[in-house]
């Protein structure tokens, strides 16, 4: 039990692929209710959350997301392996005049971590086209679209790799290879060595 936090982040990995299947609004609501509850600069709380569940909904967020630049275009899901639902992470700017974005990383990763938890997968996307999605959807002008979250239960199984690059890469069996740089590379004690 105590390192079950531990295990859940090590096997989070970005999913790009997802069965149909609906999730629960009741885990949809846990989700959001982890991501605010995720630290916030000076306790401003400008973030909001935006779940887009409904099909007709789905289909006209769909295209104007950006999907998976190393391995584009075999990752952009098809129609059979979209996900079941988005959550796009809205700034409102009326809360803070100058939001620390940080803000939206934390609540991302708990969004993320906590998906994970409920056997979900997510894909964290910041590559949208706003001003059709702000239209689509009738999103207020004092909200900043940040980014979207794709949700749903995973028809993939990323691989973690340990390796000191950034790029990842589909195998000969359509499998995604995700490095990771090691932790020996990345760590330094009490001193930075050159």
């Amino acid at each position: 039990m105590a390192n079950a936090l531990y295990n859940l982040i090590i096997r989070r990995r970005t999913i790009r692929l997802f069965r149909q299947r609906e999730i629960s609004l009741g885990i949809i609501k846990r989700i959001v209710n982890a991501a605010r509850l995720a630290p916030s600069a000076a306790n401003f709380q400008f973030l909001e959350y935006l779940v887009i569940t409904k099909p007709d909904l789905r289909e006209k967020t769909f295209p104007h997301t950006r999907w998976g630049g190393y391995v584009y275009p075999k990752r952009v899901p098809s129609k059979e392996r979209r996900p079941s639902a988005y959550i796009i992470i809205l700034i409102n700017k009326r809360k803070s005049e100058k939001p620390d974005i940080r803000d939206v990383g934390a609540a991302a990763e708990n969004i993320l971590l906590t998906a994970t938890s409920f056997s979900l997968g997510g894909c964290w996307i910041k590559s949208l086209e706003r001003s059709p999605l702000r239209k689509t959807l009738k999103i207020p002008s004092h909200y900043i679209i940040d980014s979207l979250i794709a949700l749903g239960y995973p028809a993939e199984s990323p691989k973690l790799e340990e390796a000191d690059n950034v790029k990842y890469w589909l195998d000969k069996k359509n499998r995604l290879h995700v490095p990771k740089r090691p932790l020996e590379n990345i760590t330094h004690y009490n001193s930075i060595k050159r």
